[in-house]
């Protein structure tokens, strides 16, 4: 009988110390995955709310990672004082130095991108497209820009453009959205040379640039093909630190870089180094040669920018092949000797006309193609006369 219960006493003891080592561990595990998810939402959100913006960081914000930092970082602030929730959601206060009061400014990484996105590329008529656009507060002339806060890039987006009506629609349908995600303070251009001149894809990006200064003070230019429509809102349309070439990777061209130098499709640049580099040169009437004459522009002083190709994607819409030109070789040949004086420095044009449609500024020009051709001449002779002084 006694053993029996000493059997029974020392059962219960044993049962006893499972029961206190089951909690014990089960603690430990509970606090360490809790440090872990800590850890893990500390870097989440330092990721997200990073004061720079990297390719690679950009790379790492997926999709997934972007949507539940949106829901759960709002809905957990949604009741927090104005300021708090609004330094939570990594929208700072600045200074307005003119005004001497204080402006908040809008997110590095805003809480809207959502990473890869489907563009409808249906062309609605322009009618229809205005009135989809007409709560979006886009002010006359295609300029919007954040209401609830001082977006920290002023960018004008510069179009060269003539007969590509049905891709101007499925751009502007598409791009709005897109760049007010991004909650930039932007304005689309549409530069457009009259009908009896040659197209002159570099010359007018540069009249865009000379033209919209006037207007506004823009911080930085994009240079954009009105075929080519973005894959993915994390590609960032703000000012680069460095010259960046947007369009890394295209359907067209299985969605990988040609070569290392390329400069085509979507650029952009700050205002001060689009000046240093005197803009583009104005010699390529035609198609081809004036990107890989920038390139090599901007080659001489910065490096050349990229986002990743799984960001920086885009999707080129259908159009008609353009003519090339058949002196690009020779005049890109020129081209160290020329960058200096061929350029926003000597540039020359008219104006038509400027308009400002509901959802973009249209801005007419022409320009004497003889005249403008005439450089290339006259840096020619100079390098003839060079090389017969030399021998």
């Amino acid at each position: 009988m006694y053993n029996r219960l000493k059997r029974h006493s020392l059962l219960i003891l044993i049962c006893f110390i499972h029961v206190i080592l089951f909690s014990i561990y089960t603690y430990v595990h509970y606090q360490n995955n809790v440090s872990n998810d800590a850890r893990k939402n500390d870097q989440s959100t330092e990721l997200l709310t990073s004061d720079h913006l990297p390719a690679d960081s950009i790379e790492k914000a997926d999709r997934s990672l972007l949507h539940n930092y949106r829901n759960s970082k709002f809905q957990q602030d949604i009741n927090l004082p104005t300021n708090e929730k609004l330094k939570s959601l990594n929208i700072s206060f600045v200074k307005d130095t003119d005004q001497q009061q204080m402006i908040v400014q809008c997110s590095i990484l805003p809480l809207t991108l959502v990473g890869r996105v489907e563009a409808d590329l249906f062309s609605y008529e322009m009618e229809e497209i205005e009135k989809h656009h007409e709560n979006s507060s886009i002010k006359l002339g295609g300029h919007w820009s954040p209401s609830h806060c001082t977006s920290r890039y002023r960018v004008a987006i510069i179009i060269p453009y003539r007969d590509r009506d049905m891709q101007l629609r499925i751009f502007l349908n598409f791009m709005h959205p897109f760049l007010q995600k991004q909650q930039l303070d932007y304005q689309i251009f549409l530069i457009e040379p009259i009908i009896n001149v040659t197209f002159n894809r570099a010359l007018l990006f540069n009249i865009g640039f000379h033209e919209t200064l006037k207007h506004y003070s823009w911080q930085c230019f994009i240079f954009h093909d009105v075929d080519l429509i973005p894959e993915d809102d994390r590609n960032i349309y703000s000012c680069p630190p460095e010259p960046r070439h947007m369009s890394v990777a295209v359907n067209t061209l299985n969605y990988e870089l040609p070569y290392r130098t390329i400069f085509g499709g979507v650029s952009a640049l700050t205002v001060e180094q689009f000046k240093s580099v005197n803009g583009f040169s104005n010699q390529y009437f035609g198609w081809g040669g004036e990107d890989d004459d920038m390139a090599a522009r901007i080659l001489t002083k910065y490096r050349i920018s990229r986002y990743p190709p799984s960001i920086a994607r885009y999707k080129m819409l259908r159009h008609q092949q353009d003519t090339p030109n058949q002196s690009r070789y020779k005049i890109l040949s020129l081209s160290n000797a020329m960058r200096s004086v061929d350029g926003l420095s000597n540039l020359q044009y008219t104006i038509i006309e400027i308009r400002k449609e509901k959802l973009f500024t249209l801005i007419r020009v022409t320009y004497n193609e003889t005249l403008i051709k005439s450089m290339v001449t006259q840096i020619k002779t100079k390098i003839m006369k060079a090389k017969r002084h030399r021998t």
